[in-house]
């Protein structure tokens, strides 16, 4: 049998639901200035309708580019306000830039008007989602809006799709069991009607201990019968021919089926869907920042660092001095590091050492009371501030302000081979601050393990990055961030 289907372009889904998000954000801000213009009493007028449709269309291109409503799905109410707020502070600083830039009228009403349209949009939107949070939550606990699950086939992926189906349970989908036809499983019938089985009374355990509703054979006939809404196909890749024929019996029945690919057993968390030039693809290995996020990224950086460096510049003047003035040698040194896709680069730092260590073929970490660091370097350590020139490092552009934390090059040779995946921390640009610093990798990294968390958080942090995530982290940082038992 073969089966034949066009190969389309890799998109990403998004439910009735985020739609309806999507329409109604937009009437919020729409709305909001309609109340502005009421409550201040000025005459409704073409360039209120103008800049309600700028605002309305910024809000959408900066949320497609910040997936505010890619797999929209349920969760904390606070939380999802808190996104759709932020991302419509993000689009009113933009439009705020724009003026400024072509309009030079800032003051008296308008000044009042634009803010406090502002602040109503984003009591609107955070209503919007608060309400329609709660609305969907109680349609779907009422058995509304649901969907009734079954899967094809037993084993590690079948497990895999229940955690991530389950992992909201708001979402509307309702696991009703695994189908399998493996040689293993005992199928006991407790009834039959008109000779037919029913859904809920075909039960078996397959020898790893799943609870089984049936074989194929009883997958399709519920799917005749109208008892399940969708399937998911947890079939290894390598099963085609067996995949094939649950399509061909799925294709006379109304069920939405999805395969579910084995990928996640391959670098999980790694593998990403792509399309390339219209081909479906799953890249496995590939740096996520790039084209216009790796701008928006490179923006964000550029305009940091400058604010940065140069509310910074006489707090380093003061401490370059003071390091003159308390040991010999230069304020600021430089060290080898692996910047993006492993190039070197040199780091900037300021001296906390009595000597200048810059080896590449062997390092030696500071420890706890570490006869080489001398006494301002142990209090700049500890505060993060021997890091303060990597400002400049972000403004020449090799490194960001927010990435995996650049290692000595012969950590770097060490653990690549020790650590699988070691090397993909280096499809980001190297940070001052990182996610993995967040949670508490910061300092020495003396095992193994302690390195292994360490990369775990940056290349989560790679494959999640957004522009909120980044300002989360520097927030984070500076409650958190710059003082670690753990930094020597």
């Amino acid at each position: 049998m073969t089966i034949t289907t066009e190969t389309k372009s890799i998109q990403n889904h998004q439910p009735p639901l985020a739609l309806v998000v999507r329409i109604l954000d937009s009437l919020a801000i729409g709305i909001a200035l309609y109340i502005t213009t009421q409550f201040l009493g000025v005459d409704w007028s073409r360039i209120h309708a103008f800049y309600a449709m700028v605002g309305i269309l910024m809000m959408q291109f900066f949320a497609e580019f910040l997936n505010l409503y890619t797999n929209w799905k349920l969760g904390h109410s606070i939380t999802l306000a808190i996104q759709a707020i932020g991302v419509w502070l993000g689009t009113c600083l933009f439009m705020f830039i724009f003026a400024l830039l072509f309009d030079q009228d800032l003051e008296g009403l308008y000044l009042t008007l634009a803010t406090i349209w502002v602040a109503i949009s984003c009591i609107n939107l955070g209503i919007v989602r608060i309400f329609l949070n709660q609305l969907v939550k109680y349609l779907r606990k009422h058995g509304k809006n649901i969907k009734r699950v079954a899967l094809a086939g037993g084993g590690p992926l079948a497990n895999y799709a229940q955690i991530q189906l389950n992992n909201d349970p708001w979402t509307g989908y309702d696991i009703l069991g695994i189908y399998d036809d493996r040689s293993d499983i005992q199928f006991k019938l407790s009834q039959t009607v008109n000779n037919k089985r029913k859904l809920d009374t075909i039960k078996g355990v397959s020898s790893d201990g799943q609870e089984l509703l049936g074989r194929f054979p009883d997958l399709y006939q519920a799917a005749k019968n109208g008892e399940i809404d969708t399937v998911f196909i947890t079939l290894p890749m390598r099963a085609e021919s067996k995949i094939y024929e649950i399509l061909h019996h799925l294709s006379s029945t109304t069920v939405a089926a999805y395969i579910v690919p084995d990928f996640y057993s391959i670098e999980s968390h790694y593998s990403q869907l792509k399309n390339v030039n219209g081909m479906p693809a799953v890249s496995i290995y590939e740096n996520p920042v790039t084209g216009l996020k790796g701008i928006v990224k490179r923006l964000e950086d550029i305009v940091l660092s400058i604010l940065i460096l140069v509310l910074i510049s006489i707090p380093m003047l003061i401490i370059a001095g003071a390091i003159k003035l308390t040991s010999k040698g230069p304020a600021i040194f430089k060290q080898t590091r692996y910047g993006l896709d492993g190039k070197p680069i040199q780091v900037w730092k300021f001296r906390s050492m009595k000597v200048m260590e810059n080896d590449d073929t062997k390092i030696i970490q500071a420890t706890k009371d570490d006869p080489r660091i001398t006494p301002l370097g142990q209090f700049l350590r500890k505060t993060s501030l021997d890091e303060l020139p990597q400002f400049i490092n972000v403004l020449l552009g090799d490194m960001s302000i927010v990435g995996p934390r650049p290692h000595a090059v012969a950590h770097n040779e060490e653990y690549r081979d020790l650590i699988e995946g070691y090397m993909l921390r280096h499809k980001a640009k190297p940070g001052i601050t990182g996610w993995a610093q967040i949670n508490g990798y910061r300092g020495e990294t003396d095992t193994v393990d302690k390195m292994k968390g360490r990369v775990d958080y940056d290349i989560e942090y790679i494959r999640n990055w957004s522009v909120i995530f980044d300002m989360k982290i520097i927030f984070l940082t500076m409650f958190k961030g710059f003082r670690d038992a753990n930094a020597y």
